[in-house]
């Protein structure tokens, strides 16, 4: 790995936490203090994150970690409904039984012990099992699509799982997700993943506007700078 490789995955990753909060400001120094590098390999890291939207660049001044906005949650999580719905009702005419199994093992690991403890694995976990659904389709293309919409979700995820009520008990989870694909109902499945994604959107929506996920230093510049 360069030493570019190396700043980008490691800023990327405290930006994904939310390490580094949403509205942060900062300086390309320092950075480079902060991963004990040059400014070369920072400077060459924050330019593929201004790309994927994560960091905007102000000249003379610095740069700042890209604010979390209700509008930009609304329009990822639309984007989601209308392809997720569209791949589970092709995943429950397309899934062989095997894939329905491995689905099924992947629903139960998001809701074991080490799910709840760690956000990196249960961030992977939920990853996993939405790129397998897509997969299960037989098409490749929607399974990309999928894979670049949860990519974009990577910060909302661990804004979500900080929020007190991440995990209502009206929540419809993978586990009923797959219960009901096995029924081989399309209808009802777009139905549960339609309330699935809806539901992860309340949960940020209403922690964002009650302020329980803005703890984190920068957090409160996050709805001084929204537009509501």
């Amino acid at each position: 790995m360069s030493l570019t490789d190396r700043a980008y995955a490691l800023i990327r990753r405290d930006i994904v936490s939310c390490t580094l909060a949403p509205g942060a400001e900062f300086t390309e120094i320092d950075l480079a203090e902060r991963l004990q590098m040059s400014k070369t390999p920072v400077r060459e890291a924050l330019a593929r994150l201004q790309f994927e939207g994560l960091v905007k660049a102000y000249p003379r001044r610095g740069y700042q970690i890209t604010p979390i906005r209700v509008s930009d949650i609304n329009d990822i999580f639309d984007a989601r409904i209308v392809v997720e719905t569209g791949v589970v009702a092709m995943a429950v005419e397309r899934a062989s039984d095997a894939e329905l199994d491995q689905l099924a093992l992947l629903a139960a690991a998001s809701s074991d012990d080490d799910y709840m403890r760690d956000l990196d694995h249960s961030q992977e976990v939920n990853t996993e099992f939405h790129e397998a659904l897509a997969l299960a389709t037989g098409n490749l293309r929607l399974h990309r699509m999928v894979a670049m919409t949860l990519k974009e979700l990577e910060r909302f995820f661990y804004l979500e799982a900080q929020a007190e009520d991440a995990y209502p008990t009206s929540h419809v989870s993978h586990d009923d997700i797959v219960a009901i694909m096995r029924q081989r109902d399309p209808g009802s499945a777009q139905r549960a993943m339609r309330e699935h994604v809806d539901g992860t959107r309340r949960v940020l929506i209403r922690s964002l506007l009650n302020g329980a996920i803005g703890t984190r230093e920068g957090h409160k510049d996050l709805l001084a700078r929204s537009d509501l």
